[in-house]
């Protein structure tokens, strides 16, 4: 009995069979990826059951993303399967991570849409953070910071400490939640009202400054202070306690020193006013999307320490008897 001969199609009845069109079948066999199984007398190319197969293996692996080397490693048996899926998988999710990237810096720019003149320019600031120039990211950031700097009217040494401290690097790379992080801060770097809280936060006080105190010597005692008054508030200690009371003396005690003010009524309600919860709570924001951009730790908030000192001095202008204790507390002379 003898065998069935195999049955040969035309590449028009195999681009019907695939739904695979006759211009990419004709340039796969090109260039030797599906080659043709034989040719008619008229040179019309054949192609065997078993190249349709390897046509519609070649069809799933393109709508896959696979590159036409890589298949052509694949069914060359150059490269296994299972090892061609890990670096697709591998690209394919970072096609995924770039593309959340994308996403969330459209949908930051689509916010500002509705100011043309505006705009543009945000979008090329978002669009930094897809950037491959590390140096236009990090430039950017210090640039801002910078500018906060001068506009503070700092004393020389101070200025110096705080433009060094300010001059930030970008990661080469940055992840799905620092784009978010990044289009967070670029927005609060814009927003003229964060420029104002920072200036009374610094400048205020700062700028009078006349006294021999360096700024080291200044934010060691600050830090202590605020922790202080962070536990303080942690362990729901009372504005009238003598420790709460102790530690608005010291603070008091320490910025007028620091700018050789008189320690009036007014001069507490600058620094309330300084010490208020925005003001805080944004600069604290800020300082934990730097963090989280630069790969470290996010700073420890000390927001309810803050909020103890703003809402003691409050209370201490409310209370002329409370203030006069400060005011006229010996202890405070320099």
């Amino acid at each position: 009995m003898n065998e069935p001969h195999e049955k040969f199609y035309t590449i028009g009845v195999v681009a019907k069979l695939t739904g695979v069109p006759i211009k990419t079948i004709r340039y796969y066999t090109d260039i030797n990826l599906l080659p043709a199984t034989h040719r008619t007398q008229a040179r019309f190319r054949l192609y065997s059951t078993e190249a349709i197969w390897q046509l519609q293996l070649i069809r799933v692996l393109r709508q896959l993303a696979f590159s036409l080397e890589e298949i052509q490693a694949i069914i060359g048996g150059n490269r296994s399967v299972s090892t061609a899926i890990d670096w697709q998988l591998e690209a394919v999710t970072h096609q995924i991570h770039q593309l959340q990237r994308v996403q969330e810096v459209l949908k930051q720019a689509k916010e500002t849409s509705h100011q043309p003149e505006q705009s543009i320019e945000t979008l090329y600031e978002l669009g930094l953070a897809l950037s491959e120039n590390v140096a236009e990211r990090s430039h950017f950031v210090t640039e801002k910071l910078h500018a906060l700097v001068e506009q503070a009217n700092l004393p020389e040494e101070w200025r110096h400490h705080l433009l060094d401290h300010f001059t930030w690097q970008s990661p080469a790379t940055f992840t799905t939640k620092q784009i978010a992080a990044w289009t967070e801060i670029v927005h609060i770097l814009n927003d003229p009202a964060f420029t104002e809280e920072a200036l009374r936060f610094n400048s205020s006080t700062l700028h009078q400054s006349t006294s021999q105190m360096n700024i080291a010597e200044y934010n060691q005692q600050a830090l202590l202070l605020i922790q202080q008054a962070q536990s303080a508030a942690l362990q729901g200690e009372t504005l009238e306690s003598e420790s709460v009371q102790m530690l608005l003396r010291h603070w008091i005690r320490l910025i007028a020193a620091l700018t050789q003010q008189a320690m009036t009524p007014a001069f507490l309600l600058e620094l309330s006013a300084q010490l208020s919860p925005s003001s805080s709570e944004r600069m604290q924001r800020f300082w934990t999307l730097m963090a989280l951009l630069s790969g470290r730790d996010a700073p420890p908030s000390f927001q309810e320490g803050f909020d103890l000192l703003a809402a003691g001095l409050r209370f201490l202008i409310s209370k002329p008897e409370a203030l006069s204790t400060v005011l006229d507390d010996p202890s405070q002379e320099q």
